[in-house]
């Protein structure tokens, strides 16, 4: 999708056989985005600013903002895209059938490390073939990084991160504990109450678990914090409002449990790097 948007744009470095990185900056506005990805590929977008949305065919929206990876492999699912606000960041661009090689050769430099590319694949066919990566300490520490390298670096830096995630996504996980409760039930209960003031205590008694146990079943299970999972899922929700409803920011701000406006329009900006308004404004004109 994204290769095919920057074209010949951009700073492309083929930094391996079979995977070339680009640094890339869109501008503000409408910004048309393909839905097409070709078999075997995989797009690894490092967002640095701004933000982009996917709408799936369910209705549902997930967005990818500052210090988070989007992972694409299928794009089938997937209706629409937009972008919000001017978006820059690197794009990895891998041809899995030419870069089987060198990742091969990784691999055996690493002391024999197993890269199960079908296993990566069954993970994202779990996912639609669309996933978001981060805030996680992975990702917090491979930004911290990023911002901290010369520009004719980051190309290649975002390519061996790129390698080391899918080597993360298919490595064997722990299992979780037996009495990790049901956290997707918890999860849902979340989602249907975003305007409701939700405090650990609460949501460990619905899991049947300790607040201690709950913060760390709920971290395995989807890699973010409670807090921070509940503050992506209520900016997720916002966006949608914004885009599709009548509600006036206020109004959006209270759907989503915020009873401050300043505070829902600072924790907006800080999600999407611009205001409830003008998002608004934007996503009409799109």
């Amino acid at each position: 999708m994204f290769e095919e948007a920057l074209g010949h744009s951009g700073q492309w470095e083929q930094v391996m056989p079979g995977a070339r990185a680009c640094l890339f900056s869109l501008g503000e506005g409408p910004v048309s985005l393909p839905l097409r990805l070709e078999p075997l590929h995989f797009e690894a977008l490092f967002c640095l600013a701004g933000a982009i949305t996917l709408i799936r065919r369910d209705g549902s929206a997930l967005t990818a903002g500052p210090g988070q990876v989007l992972l694409l492999t299928d794009l089938s699912g997937v209706t629409g895209a937009s972008v919000d606000g001017p978006l820059s960041g690197v794009l990895v661009a891998v041809d899995a059938r030419n870069a089987k090689e060198s990742l091969d050769t990784i691999c055996r430099l690493l002391g024999g490390l197993t890269l199960d590319t079908n296993r990566v694949r069954q993970w994202m066919a779990s996912r639609g073939g669309c996933a978001v990566e981060g805030p996680t300490p992975w990702s917090r520490a491979a930004f911290a990084q990023l911002e901290r390298l010369p520009q004719k670096e980051r190309a290649r830096w975002c390519v061996w991160k790129s390698v080391e995630l899918l080597y993360l996504l298919c490595a064997p996980q722990e299992p979780a504990p037996a009495q990790a409760g049901n956290l997707e039930e918890v999860a849902r209960y979340m989602e249907e109450h975003l305007d409701e003031p939700l405090s650990i205590p609460q949501l460990s008694r619905r899991a049947l678990l300790s607040p201690t146990a709950f913060k760390a079943a709920f971290r395995q299970r989807y890699g973010l914090a409670v807090h921070a999972w509940l503050r992506q899922r209520r900016m997720e929700r916002a966006a949608q409002l914004l885009r599709g409803s009548s509600l006036t920011v206020l109004e959006v701000a209270q759907s989503v449990g915020y009873s401050s406006g300043s505070q829902f329009t600072a924790a907006f900006r800080e999600r999407y790097g611009t205001s409830p308004g003008k998002f608004r404004k934007m996503s009409k004109g799109a």
